[in-house]
């Protein structure tokens, strides 16, 4: 997604092209409601004059207002051809209609089918996409375990059949080694006030779940102890819409985060269960959706990546490990707010 947000002129319009093409289903729906809304604001981010290299505000109306092309199939995906120069472009830009169609409440199976549908005639061939249509299309419980297997897999960098038998087990938690738990603890009990393990004391304070490598954990400490990093990192609160827009700020930060971010809205904006904790329905803001995926493409360090030695930072000042990543201010949760109950900080790109 970070193409979204720093790729060329033409790359950007085809971005918005595709979300509008895939919001309005090729022009059978009104182009209205939060679904528009976030295609306006993802277009806004991107062609804001001086945000991103350019000196001019780059101008997308022709898409967002018009209807030819955009609403004819044949002729836009020609149009995307010619915008689109590599595979990754076009991958890129298949991600942003699938973001759009997972943004409804429920899931939609007609936009997914128009996001498939592009992404096949790009030559778009992308597993991700695939699962979430199994899913939409007849609930398939094994779509579920294969996209949460192997997003798991990739997180932590561990084989997809060895999580495959622990999760037959319902025993995920095992796959960290007792020493690496041990030292994690030992960690986060040394840290200093101030510091990066200091906040994430107070963050497992405030949540209702163990801390990582705890009985009752359900989770490897190498994914949910940086998981909870990347919240604390972000400034995004353990609620629904918390875990979206952290998954968003990933997805902007690495392009493998999109996988994170396919299973998070799934899991937590339309209520259907693919990991071990209860789904839960949410309404998501597309103006601090924006805003979380560019600030993950402004930062520098890919904290998704599995070889991050996130916890050789866990002694550091907080706000010192912030300025090293370039991770830009904003989020959700203040100096000390709860990560439980916040409230929206003075962001003056969030807040209008």
């Amino acid at each position: 997604m970070a193409l979204l947000v720093f790729g060329t002129h033409d790359a950007r319009r085809a971005h918005v092209a595709v979300m509008r093409m895939v919001a309005t289903v090729n022009g059978s729906r009104p182009f209205e409601g939060d679904t528009a809304e976030l295609v306006r604001k993802f277009a806004a981010l991107q062609g804001c004059p001086r945000c991103h290299g350019f000196d001019k505000a780059l101008d997308f109306s022709d898409i967002l207002n018009g209807s030819p092309p955009w609403d004819h199939p044949k002729r836009a995906v020609d149009l995307l051809k010619q915008q689109l120069k590599t595979a990754k472009d076009r991958e890129e830009a298949v991600h942003a209609g699938l973001l759009v169609a997972m943004f409804g409440d429920n899931q939609d199976p007609e936009a997914l089918h128009v996001a498939h549908a592009i992404a096949r005639d790009l030559g778009v061939d992308d597993d991700i996409l695939d699962g979430v249509v199994r899913i939409a299309n007849d609930n398939a419980a094994s779509a579920k375990a294969d996209l949460f297997r192997r997003f798991l897999s990739e997180r932590i960098a561990v084989d997809s059949d060895l999580i495959k038998n622990h999760m037959e087990r319902h025993d995920l938690a095992s796959l960290s080694r007792p020493e690496l738990i041990a030292h994690y603890h030992q960690l986060m009990a040394a840290a200093p006030a101030g510091s990066l393990g200091a906040e994430m004391r107070a963050f497992y304070r405030d949540a209702s779940f163990p801390v990582p490598g705890m009985p009752g954990s359900p989770l490897p400490v190498e994914f949910l102890g940086s998981h909870d990093v990347h919240h604390v990192l972000a400034g995004y609160d353990i609620s629904p819409q918390g875990e979206v827009y952290t998954a968003v700020f990933n997805a902007g930060n690495t392009r493998a985060g999109i996988g994170w971010l396919s299973v998070v809205l799934l899991q937590w904006h339309q209520g259907v269960k693919l990991g071990v904790f209860d789904p839960v329905h949410s309404h998501l803001d597309p103006a601090i959706m924006a805003r979380a995926a560019e600030r993950g493409a402004q930062t520098k360090i890919n904290i998704y990546d599995a070889q991050w030695d996130w916890m050789s930072l866990l002694a550091e000042p907080l706000d010192e490990v912030r300025r090293s990543l370039s991770i830009p201010p904003g989020g959700l949760v203040g100096p000390g707010q709860k990560w439980a109950t916040s409230t929206v900080m003075m962001d003056p790109v969030v807040v209008t």
